[in-house]
């Protein structure tokens, strides 16, 4: 449809009219990343004046994402490309400009920048050199505009995929940019917090000025509170563009074979596919049968806010559910009500902590063994698809049709008789050009395709998908619920969370779920006093043992200094004062102290084997190693990455680029145990967790932790082009949220290192 591109030649400035901040102008922008043949966007020129309200629509894959981040100034911190063209915002380019252009990326939980909602949000304002006495209101203001209710010192890895996404839209917004850019906003919200969020939008839009792009597959909702229309083609080029009504008026058919989801066309239809084909059905229930039972079933997390307070949140309460063979259950309500966590429950990743799961007894391995939670990986793999709601993930090979073959070949069936039926479920998906790619460089509405059909390849009974047609256009979606129905139609059990009114009006079944209340700290919790050191304190005290390995060369050296850090560890997990007594203090430092022991146990083997089998030298190896590893784990796991840097740039006047961007690989490390848990369950449901010795083992801990280190590294690539996008490209100097005082505990701490290293050289 090349002849309805509209390229203005030349294009007009915003700016000779408007005296407003937020003019764009877009002119002939290419991009090819480095790595791929074809160009993610082909000439894309538009301009916008101040105060324009931009709706962003296309195909999935058509570039609406890598768009907006060029928008922002920030394409090249994702990774390397080929560009031409330019993009100015105000005449200029807007990567010299912080905090102008506010930028939501679609996937939020990747754009958590620090551990608490209230740092995460002044993120952008500390940047901006914002005074604190100005971020402090500024901050509650924005979590309440967006609807983040909870205490501003909650931990980020609490909260659910939608309050993620209001978190980085109070981030955006904080910030009072001349331009917003939002890329799917509403996409893992339900209706009326997405009604609510579109009303944020509509109102801080309208009352400040802002130029608003937003980027999203469904129209409807958007279409009255924008102005114009623009539409981005497969190839990443201009499509058309123009007020909203006169495009959809026009280009309404075109734009309906190009896949947008144009408001009042009627609803796409699953696509009849079978990808399955040819697989026999291995304990499928009868029809009708419950699949999987779940009974007053109550899942309760429980985390720490960043000073140790414990908080418990009820996610799902008492809860029950029947998932019927051949029948199709849609689990919906707002978000963080419990809707991935009770389908974990179901594939039998997550254990309840009351109620019951019971699968039907042709499902189960043995009629006594029907908690899935109890199953083998191989045995859950057979019965279960479970497709999580972050798509990236969820990918166990290194090729796109490796990860459709992947199931099948840990269950030890014959793939090569698959694969040509690969290559065509591949064609289906949009995908026949990556067979051979790595899944985990295809954009996100792809992996999420890839995803669905992964699961399913293997013809299992039970189909649990959270989220399964999010980011998708009206063809792909017809692909993605076409792979489910077809699943469906077979006889398997299909159970899904999801907002997507076309999905949930053609469910056989409903469950609605509503958020339980919070819970809040427990009441005047006493903190233990190295909760009450501060990081930098705590970690110069570790520093100071450095000199024991030079000092000890005795057993009663190491002995005696070993003994003053046990009455420093007494001291310091001791919580004085009103308050609850904190709970489990021995026994995490036990297991802390777990790793220190066998390295100190090694060295102690290793010095006797190399000392001549002198059990005091390898006893002296041994308990110097212990009594200068010891302290470190019990004082950095309550070391707060965020304070750590205030600490270090203000009191050391340190650089803040470096610092704040360790800290905030610091806090992505605190994450590291959840997204072990994800990639472990994503294994275990996938049928390659399985394996006994010690060989086995081994493998599947390297496979995870090779796993782990790649989703770690996307992870560091979206969570740069977050801080990018909130000034932090071009910070130099930067103010802070938070004072960065000295406390009284924190020369004890001082001095507890120091007393250590002195009563080693005493003895």
């Amino acid at each position: 449809m090349p002849d309805q591109r509209p390229v203005p030649d030349p294009l007009p400035d915003p700016l000779s009219d408007h005296g407003a901040a937020g003019a764009v102008v877009v002119d002939g922008l290419t991009w090819r990343p480095y790595g791929r043949a074809a160009v993610v966007l082909d000439g894309v020129s538009f301009a916008l004046p101040p105060g324009r309200r931009v709706l962003l629509a296309g195909a999935s894959g058509s570039g609406k994402s890598t768009l907006l981040r060029a928008l922002a100034g920030v394409l090249e911190s994702a990774g390397a490309g080929e560009a031409s063209g330019s993009v100015r915002v105000d005449g200029a380019d807007p990567a010299a400009a912080p905090g102008s252009v506010g930028l939501v990326l679609q996937e939020p939980g990747s754009a958590v920048v620090a551990s608490s909602l209230e740092r995460d949000t002044a993120f952008g304002l500390e940047n901006l050199q914002t005074p604190p006495e100005v971020m402090r209101p500024a901050v509650r203001a924005a979590l309440e505009a967006v609807g983040l209710t909870m205490p501003t010192d909650s931990s980020t890895l609490a909260l659910s995929g939608g309050e993620q996404q209001r978190l980085a839209l109070a981030g955006a917004l904080v910030m009072h940019p001349d331009v917003l850019l939002l890329d799917e906003p509403t996409a893992m919200l339900d209706d009326e917090t997405a009604q609510v969020v579109r009303s944020v939008v509509d109102a801080v839009v309208r009352e400040r000025g802002l130029t608003l792009v937003v980027a999203e597959h469904r129209l409807g909702p958007w279409v009255d509170l924008v102005d114009d229309l623009l539409v981005l083609g497969a190839g990443g080029a201009v499509l058309a563009f123009g007020p909203v009504q006169e495009v959809l008026a026009s280009h309404g058919p075109s734009l309906l074979a190009e896949g947008v989801w144009v408001p009042g066309a009627p609803d796409p239809v699953p696509a009849h596919l079978d990808v399955v084909a040819g697989i026999p059905a291995v304990g499928m229930p009868p029809a009708g049968a419950a699949t999987m039972t779940a009974e007053q079933v109550t899942v309760v997390h429980r985390t720490r806010t960043l000073h140790g307070t414990p908080r418990t949140t009820t996610a799902v309460d008492a809860a029950s559910l029947e998932v019927r063979a051949g029948r199709t259950t849609a689990l919906v309500g707002p978000s963080g009500s419990g809707k991935s966590s009770l389908l974990g429950v179901l594939a039998g990743l997550v254990r309840p902590t009351a109620g019951t799961v019971t699968a039907h007894r042709d499902l189960a391995p043995e009629p006594t063994r029907t908690d899935p939670a109890n199953w083998s990986s191989a045995e859950l793999a057979a019965a279960v698809a479970w497709v999580p709601q972050n798509a990236t993930r969820s990918f166990v090979a290194d090729t796109a049709r490796g990860e459709l073959l992947a199931t099948s070949a840990a269950l030890g069936r014959d793939i090569e008789p698959l694969r040509a039926r690969a290559d065509s479920v591949l064609e289906i998906l949009g995908l026949a050009g990556a067979a051979d790619t790595d899944p985990r460089r295809l954009s996100s509405g792809e992996q999420r395709r890839l995803a669905v059909a992964a699961a399913l390849f293997h013809a299992p009974a039970l189909v649990l998908a959270d989220e399964p047609t999010v980011g998708q256009d009206r063809q792909t979606w017809s692909v993605v619920m076409g792979l489910v129905d077809g699943a469906r139609r077979r006889g398997a059990a299909v159970a899904m969370s999801t907002h997507d009114p076309v999905v949930i009006g053609s469910a056989d079944a409903i469950l609605a779920l509503t958020a339980a209340p919070r819970g809040g700290p427990q009441p005047q919790a006493a903190r233990t006093l190295v909760e009450r050191v501060g990081p930098l304190a705590s970690l110069a005290a570790v520093l100071l043992l450095l000199p024991l390995p030079a000092l000890v060369h005795s057993v009663r050296q190491a002995l005696a200094a070993l003994a003053v850090e046990t009455l420093w560890a007494v001291v310091a997990l001791a919580a004085p004062g009103p308050g609850l007594r904190p709970t489990g203090r021995v026994r995490r430092l036990v297991a802390r102290l777990a790793a220190p022991a066998l390295g100190a146990v090694f060295v102690g083997w290793s010095s006797w084997l190399l000392g001549g089998h002198d059990l005091t030298i390898a006893l002296v190896a041994a308990l110097r190693v212990l009594a200068l590893v010891a302290p470190g784990a019990i004082v950095l796991p309550y070391v707060d990455p965020d304070a750590l840097g205030d600490q270090l740039c203000r009191w050391l006047r340190l650089p803040a680029r470096p610092v704040v961007a360790a800290g905030a690989v610091l806090s992505r490390f605190q994450a590291l145990t959840v997204l072990w848990a994800e990639i472990s369950a994503i294994r275990r449901v996938r049928g390659v967790a399985d394996g006994r010795g010690s060989v086995a083992r081994f493998r599947q801990l390297a496979a995870t932790t090779v796993a782990l280190l790649t989703g770690a590294l996307a992870s560091a690539t979206t969570l740069a082009v977050a801080m990018d996008a909130r000034g932090f490209a071009s910070v130099r100097r930067r103010t802070w949220l938070h004072p960065a005082v000295w406390r009284p505990g924190d020369l004890v701490a001082l001095l507890a290192g120091l007393s250590v290293v002195l009563t080693a050289a005493a003895f």
